[in-house]
Parts: structure tokens; sequence; C-alpha cells
């Protein structure tokens, strides 16, 4: 399928802006010069919503692993020295036997309650993503007021997103703590490798996909099935960047793996700015996305197609519309003309014959 066959497929419209500025083409620096100019702000609007909705999350990411890892092997039956494996007093434990009851508690506990912390979490971007969204356009926005506006008009579709990634986080991360538990104890197979590739590739994809979606509910008013569908199609377009974006937030929960200062210093990052900076970046960077293919398909298909901005350079803005704007412009082409078909072949409505006003010309007397 070719990319006007594709960007036929996207649903367009107006978005929420209301302020008419221009959509920012260095998305990355917009975003940074947006954090510069509002940092006090934002860090009180992450703050309230790690606190209210991510704080169990933040918990169970970097905490929760290092508490239980500490207990099993250093606090409980299993006590060892390095990887000899002496326990003590006077027990011979394997590290094998030690990471099996550890991987227990993970199967029993810790997954379930993870999976079941990610609900509020995803659900209260709502409100983060609702503020972002303004202070990328340039609009006043006011911390604590947004945010709960926010929550109240995007509530329903970031709910239903937040229960199905949170299903689908938990079918993910039970394969591959099962993959994980096996490397540990040494019984890891070619079956499970595979597994734990594919769980990977699904998650990236996923959480790219989201990339899209999460800023669609806040700029947009399309319904859910339109908006999960523009956002495959956006990422079926610019894969490249969304599987770069998801790949370097995913990354950053995944440095609590490092070890136990790290894992203090992330997530008190998380807990001060984190959130905020990652809905602004995908704010920021999806907005682009938004401009450049659904924006321009609804102002191109009512004939108005988005004229060159001023301060642009005009040799990187052809080599940009020759590599993509020129099936942006066919599609558009293609929605004007399907657009004045559909008026020429609608009935035309009789128009009703105007009475006649008789006046007269006789002289008063």
């Amino acid at each position: 399928m070719s990319r006007v066959d594709l960007l036929l497929k996207l649903t367009v419209d107006r978005d929420r802006r209301t302020n008419k500025g221009e959509v920012e083409q260095h998305s990355v620096k917009h975003a940074f010069s947006v954090f510069s100019e509002n940092l006090s702000k934002m860090l009180l609007m992450n703050l309230l919503y790690a606190f209210i909705f991510a704080l169990p999350f933040i918990f169970c990411i970097f905490v929760w692993p290092m508490l239980a890892k500490n207990y099993f092997f250093a606090a409980g039956d299993y006590n060892f020295i390095g990887q000899v494996g002496i326990g003590y007093p006077g027990v011979v434990n394997t590290m094998a036997e030690g990471y099996k009851i550890l991987f227990e508690h993970y199967f029993h506990v810790y997954i379930p309650v993870l999976s079941a912390s990610i609900v509020p979490m995803v659900f209260g971007l709502s409100g983060l993503f609702h503020c972002m969204r303004g202070y990328m356009w340039g609009e006043n926005v006011r911390p604590v007021k947004s945010f709960f506006r926010g929550i109240k008009r995007l509530w329903k579709p970031f709910l239903i997103v937040a229960f199905a990634f949170g299903a689908f986080m938990c079918g993910v991360l039970y394969g591959a703590f099962w993959h994980i538990s096996l490397l540990k104890t040494g019984a890891a197979t070619g079956g499970s490798w595979t597994l734990f590739v594919f769980l990977i590739l699904f998650t990236w994809v996923a959480v790219s996909i989201l990339y899209f979606l999460l800023p669609i509910f806040a700029c947009y008013r399309f319904s859910l099935k339109d908006s999960l569908k523009n956002s495959c199609i956006l990422f079926l377009l610019l894969w490249p960047t969304a599987l770069f974006t998801a790949a370097f937030s995913i990354g950053l929960f995944l440095l609590s793996a490092a070890g136990s200062i790290l894992n203090f210093i992330v997530g008190i990052l998380f807990l001060g700015l984190g959130f905020a900076f990652l809905a602004g970046l995908w704010t920021s960077c999806a907005q682009k996305a938004f401009g450049n293919f659904i924006l321009r398909q609804f102002e191109g298909g009512a004939g108005q197609m988005m004229e060159t901005r001023r301060g642009v350079n005009p040799y990187k803005e052809a080599k940009k519309k020759a590599q993509e704007g020129s099936a942006v412009a066919l599609a558009a082409r293609a929605r004007a003309e399907d657009a004045s078909a559909g008026k020429e072949d609608a009935p035309q409505e009789k128009k009703k014959k105007q009475p006649t006003k008789h006046i007269s010309y006789k002289r008063k007397k």
C-alpha cells in the first residue's frame, strides 16, 4: 500500500486549538523552550499527577524489586555470600533455589500489583496531556484547574486505553519474567528466547502507537475507533521516529535495573518532572505529525493548502516536500476532488419562487 493510500485512510479534522498559531516544525527544540519557560508550573503539575495517580507505579518499578531481592537473598531463609551459595547456619543453598523463591513472589504478588498500578497511571495522563497540549500551543494553562478539567473531558478514552494497556502489560510481564526465571536458573530454551524477543517487539510497537494515540485524544475530537486507526496509520508512515521515541521512553524506566543508587535518582526525577517531560515531548513531536498529515489534508481538502512559512529554509522545505509533501498533496487533492464530486452529485434543491412585490407609483393626495 502506497503512502497516498495510507493518507487517504486517515480521518481528518480541525484540532482543538484556540489560538491559530503555526505548526511548530522543530518539535524537540520547541518542547525544550516550553519547558524552560514553564518549569515551575510543570513541576507542580507533575507532582500533582505523580502523587495522585503514579505513586504506586513508581514504587513498583523503582523500589519493590530491590526490596524483594534484598529480602529473599539477605534477610530471608536463603542467605548467600556473593555467588558461592553458602547458606547460614550450616545450610548449603544454590542460587537457583533462591531465584525460584524470588520469582514465585514475582508471579503471585508483584506482577498483578504492577499491572494494576498501570491503570491509574495511564488514566491520570488524561489531565497531563490536556495541560501539555495547552502549553505546546501557547495557551494560558493553570496547572491544577486545567489538570482536573482534562480528566473531566478525556476520562472515557483514557480509561479504556488504561485497562487495555494494563491487561496487555500483564501478559507481557508474565511471559518476560517466565523467561528471565528460566535464564537465572539455567533452564532457558530457544522457545523462551523467541517468546521474549516477540514480547519486546510487541511492547515496543504498542508504546509507539500510544505515542500518537494519547496526544490525539487531547488534540482532536475523533471517536476511539478513528483515533486508534489514525494512530496505526501514522505509525506506519513515521515508524522510525515513533520507535526511537518509544525506545527512549521505555529505556528511562529500564534504568531501574541498573542499580540501587540509580533507582532512587531516576525515581526522584520521575516524581519531580519526568512524566511531564515525556508527555510534553510526545505531544510536541506528535503535533508535528498531525500538522503535516491530518491538518494539511483537512485544509487541502478545503482548497486552502498551507503556504510556506516565514523563517523556514526554502531548500530544506523543498527537500521535505519532495520526500513526503507530494504524497500529502496528492491525498489532499484527492479529498478535494471527492468533496467537489459529492457536491455535484447531491440533488439541488428547487428555489422557492419569491412573491412579486407590487409598488404603487400613484401620487399621494
